[in-house]
């Protein structure tokens, strides 16, 4: 692979990892600045075009390849992005383009649903259509393409109603929230089974979880849930929890975003979702270090789910210690491929059972 000429190398590391097993060292995705001068590449006039002109969104991320070393299991990756509200968007909302992110303005109105049904030929699906096919023959070879950000289910509700009306409906109109529950389901599964043939078209090996760009053997993509931290664990259980089964059996295995302390209640529950191999653990703003999660982070390996955890370089030493190598893999970057090397050689020196 032109951007990671060890990316086979990876390959079995990775494959362990998903089973909860661990190789020569724990998993380790390390970027840094591999000393090239970064190619500079002409941005659109417009906000929106910076958002959407395909020509721009492929030559600014191998620009960024160009200039990036990729260390252990970190692997370049380009994925289509309009943002985290893209689902609520199929399903008629329109989006709000900002630098940086974007969302999706609430529209639901319960007088007046929408069918809750994805609209292929919305600008939306038509684009992502007509950007795999140039990615596709630009990536062969030298970059993996990674599935679309998935907020289905309660966070694309969550998106669409806004979050107090969204907690109210759920005591005001739990049939109705519960039949759109289950027309959601069926549009996740069309969601997913969309992009993998666009993906494979050119034979890339494996998949990555979407924004999370790690490497999986099968058909993957991020799972979470941010309504998790409104709602309580019945709440989850009773109205939004068979969605995420629905989403995960039409993975081969995922990662799960558990973001925030508010969220954490919900953690029994999740371990129940058997694709999910591995939790992503999000302290959130003013909750950090991630060294002051170590008693969490081992109850999760308690209960046979590795983690994904993005940290400072300064706290690897710290996590691989005290943690479980079978099933970590920790995100990180250095400052030069000479730092990241030497962390990639801690790693390796300090894994253990």
């Amino acid at each position: 692979m032109r951007y990671k000429p060890d990316f086979d190398e990876m390959i079995p590391r990775m494959e362990a990892w998903w089973h909860g097993e661990v190789l020569d060292r724990c998993c380790i995705a390390i970027s840094a600045p591999n000393g090239k001068a970064a190619r500079e590449v002409p941005a659109p006039a417009t906000l929106y075009e910076r958002w959407t002109d395909h020509d721009y969104l492929l030559d600014a991320a191998e620009a960024r390849m160009e200039a990036t070393y990729f260390a252990g299991e970190r692997v370049p990756v380009f994925r289509p992005n309009l943002g985290p509200d893209l689902f609520a968007a199929l399903l008629g909302g329109a989006i709000e383009y900002r630098e940086g992110t974007s969302w999706v303005a609430p529209f639901l109105d319960w007088d007046d649903p929408p069918a809750f049904e994805i609209d292929t030929g919305c600008f939306e699906w038509q684009w992502h259509e007509e950007l795999y096919p140039k990615a596709a023959e630009r990536a062969e070879g030298a970059y993996l393409l990674g599935a679309p950000d998935c907020h289905s289910g309660g966070d694309c509700l969550l998106a669409m109603r806004g979050g107090t009306d969204l907690c109210l409906d759920i005591y005001d109109r739990p049939e109705q929230l519960l039949a759109t529950m289950a027309k959601l389901e069926a549009a996740v599964e069309q969601f997913h089974a969309a992009w993998w043939p666009l993906m494979e078209a050119r034979g890339q090996r494996g998949h990555t979880t979407s924004w999370l760009t790690t490497w999986s053997p099968g058909r993957s993509n991020a799972t979470q849930l941010d309504l998790l931290a409104l709602i309580s664990p019945q709440q989850f259980e009773e109205f939004f929890f068979h969605e995420l089964e629905v989403q995960c059996e039409a993975l081969d295995n995922t990662i799960f975003h558990l973001d925030g302390p508010d969220a954490i209640k919900q953690l029994p529950k999740l371990y129940e979702l058997e694709n999910v191999g591995a939790i992503q653990w999000v302290y959130g703003a003013g909750n950090g270090p991630m060294t002051k999660w170590i008693d969490l982070l081992k109850e999760i390996q308690s209960h046979g789910k590795g983690l994904h955890l993005s940290c400072e370089a300064g706290e690897v030493e710290t996590l691989v210690r005290e943690l479980s190598s079978k099933g970590l893999y920790l995100s990180t970057w250095a400052e030069d491929a000479a730092e990241a090397d030497a962390l990639l050689k801690l790693a390796a020196e300090l894994t253990h059972d």
